[in-house]
């Protein structure tokens, strides 16, 4: 079943507005060249997208089979998406009836290499 995966939102300063996240809700921050600046939470995450981005979304983590299946779905009912390689991740881009932009996500390895480990905050 889908989770949502993180929001992702378009930002002049990405490093400035994650640190608001960090200093305030406590996220941690992860910076990797090539990728948005990520805000992570405890469920989900923030991407912070320079500018000319991909645009504000909502990301749901789907398995390979899921995001398949959707894509299959999608076609049959003629509604316009598009895969895009993020290199540790593949993302279904569509939107919703209202025009709001969706990625089903699915990552490479099953989870965000990114994300950072919390088991010691447990």
């Amino acid at each position: 079943m889908p989770r949502i995966d993180h929001v992702a939102v378009e930002s002049p300063d990405p490093a400035v507005c994650a640190a608001f996240y960090e200093r305030f809700l406590g996220a941690r921050i992860v910076r990797t060249e090539g990728h948005p600046v990520m805000a992570y939470l405890q469920q989900g995450a923030i991407a912070f997208h320079e500018q000319g981005g991909p645009g504000t979304h909502v990301a749901f983590r789907v398995s390979e089979e899921e995001r398949a299946a959707l894509k299959r779905a999608l076609d049959e009912a003629d509604i316009e998406n598009e895969e895009k390689d993020h290199e540790i991740a593949i993302g279904l881009f569509f939107s919703d009836p209202e025009g709001r932009t969706l990625e089903a996500i699915t990552y490479r390895n099953g989870e965000d290499p990114r994300r950072p480990d919390r088991s010691a905050e447990r």
